[in-house]
């Protein structure tokens, strides 16, 4: 194994999140799904192969690695910091010799206890989810012991306790946002400071986070950060709403291409609000935004990560003009996003999300998604939608109003996508709050095939979308027909259990899940 020069500091997440994910970004969402059903070496190599590497370094990485590894790379140089895949840990930091000193660790879902893992667990009843699997085995490398280890990223909160973070051999945990803590951090770590094990961050100012130095997982570039509609279960909804310049955007966006990316991924909780001083969208800086993007050279198509309903609904001529703008620029001729309905229920939203309906009323929540998707749908738009299983206070008339707003969605061309809620005061999904399957009605069992059985039914133009992507692409043929067939028999296994659904009913028996869904922490040492 030749020997690559360590930098005294290395960034990693597990193989779940080092992947360019075939297919897209969005089936970066199959490593929630349990092992048993495809088998390991299958799903690593067609799924979600791992990044390619130069030198021991990813080529391509997530985006919040990304922006720890520039903020460490201006605190101790840039060759003192490196991002790296784990089948490359031992290579770059392992052994007597190397120079590395900290392993900082990212993750979305260490645990596997967000939604969608926990329900894709709960309902397949297979095993436990990729994501949860693939964390333990990289923290059971001997290098991970040698190391002082600090964990951070969105999913931070389910490890910041002192008993779980001794069972997985972690030094400390830093909770949210990294530009302005992250380097003091690891300074006072290098220094042999003693510091508190569970560190906060505090947020930053626009102009305080620096521009990555090297590409992302598919091109994804931050615009924004927090969303400001306030939704009170929602962490990106209670922070606070600051948007990246476009000049520093745009150096984001040329890192991505001249590593070879030639799609972009524009990523904020609202991309349509991009510049807003309020709920309203400035139009002209949003056009402006994806103008500029769009003229940089080697690029050929953008995507958006996420829309909100409401400014959909109140936005429509910007919509169709941020459409246009794309379609006839670039090498597409759709568009795709992540969005929420959440509830068809106007008293949950009244009583936990109110400015997701702003300047609208709460009442007028139902028509705003009924018509927010008719105008997506006129734009050649595909989302994938979530909807909430479970939020606090809810009774049977709330289920009921989301079926239905369920079944007033027929004929549209996006995802419907049931979850259920997960409450962040605990490190496991028997914390207080926590819905799990075991909790559902037949109420919720009819909402949950309600989608089920919408999204069967939208399955196949998605995937005629993907087969025209890659129509021109020989060496993707065999690989698209892989993902065709594999969801054409998970559908097939499905749509049997849709009818029992819809009557209320669940599809199989429960009674051993709870192995999957609360396993024991593993003592790594």
């Amino acid at each position: 194994m030749r020997r690559i020069r360590a930098p005294k500091i290395v960034l990693t997440a597990d193989e779940t999140m080092m992947s360019r994910y075939r297919w897209g970004i969005f089936v970066g969402f199959s490593t929630c799904l349990p092992q048993g059903i495809l088998p390991n070496w299958f799903y690593f190599s067609v799924f979600s192969p791992p990044v390619p590497r130069k030198d021991g370094r990813a080529v391509y990485a997530d985006f919040g690695l990304r922006v720890v590894e520039a903020v460490l790379a201006e605190e101790f140089g840039e060759d003192e910091v490196a991002v790296v895949h784990p089948r490359e840990l031992e290579k770059v930091a392992g052994g007597g010799e190397s120079r590395t000193e900290i392993i900082g660790v990212s993750g979305h879902d260490f645990l596997g206890i967000n939604p969608p893992s926990s329900e894709f667990v709960d309902l397949l009843n297979t095993g436990p989810p990729y994501n949860r699997v693939k964390f333990f085995e990289l923290m059971q490398k001997p290098v991970m012991q040698e190391k002082t280890v600090v964990a951070g990223g969105k999913a931070a909160w389910q490890l910041a306790d002192e008993e779980t973070m001794a069972r997985l051999n972690i030094d400390y945990v830093h909770l949210g946002e990294a530009e302005i803590t992250v380097p003091k951090l690891f300074r006072g770590i290098l220094e042999g400071e003693r510091l508190p094990k569970i560190i906060k961050g505090r947020e930053s100012n626009a102009d305080e986070i620096p521009n990555i130095r090297g590409a992302t997982i598919h091109g994804l570039v931050e615009i924004a950060r927090g969303c400001g509609r306030g939704c009170s279960f929602c962490t990106p909804g209670m922070q606070r709403l600051r948007f990246k310049s476009v000049e520093h955007i745009l150096r984001d966006v040329k890192t991505n291409i001249e590593a070879g990316q030639r799609s972009i991924l524009l990523h904020a909780e609202d991309v349509l609000r991009y510049g807003a001083k309020g709920l309203a969208p400035d139009e002209e800086r949003v056009l402006n935004l994806f103008r500029r993007v769009a003229s940089v050279e080697g690029i050929k198509s953008v995507g958006v990560s996420h829309v909100a309903l409401a400014t959909v609904y109140h936005s429509p001529k910007l919509l169709k003009a941020v459409s246009e703008i794309c379609y006839s620029t670039l090498d597409q001729d759709w568009l795709g996003a992540q969005t929420g309905i959440e509830t068809g229920s106007a008293s949950l939203i009244a009583r936990h999300m109110r400015g997701k309906a702003a300047p609208s009323p709460p009442e007028k929540w139902h028509e705003i998604v009924t018509q927010a998707f008719g105008i997506l749908d006129d734009n050649n738009w595909f989302c994938a939608a979530t909807i909430i299983n479970g939020l606090p206070g809810e009774t049977v008339e709330d289920v009921v109003a989301s079926v239905e707003l369920v079944e007033d969605l027929k004929g549209i061309s996006s995802l419907v996508v049931p979850m259920n809620f997960v409450s962040m005061r605990g490190s496991g999904l028997n914390c207080e709050g926590t819905f799990t399957m075991a909790k559902m009605t037949p109420e919720h069992w009819q909402l949950f095939g309600a989608c089920v059985d919408h999204d069967l039914k939208v399955t196949p133009k998605l995937l005629s979308k993907y087969k025209n992507n890659n129509k021109n692409s020989k060496g993707e043929c065999v690989k698209t027909w892989l993902l065709s067939t594999a969801a054409k028999q998970m559908a097939n296994a499905l749509r049997k259990y849709v009818g029992k659904m819809k009557r209320g009913e669940p599809p199989t028996e429960r009674r051993e899940v709870s192995k999957w869904l609360n396993p024991e922490i593993p003592d790594i040492k």
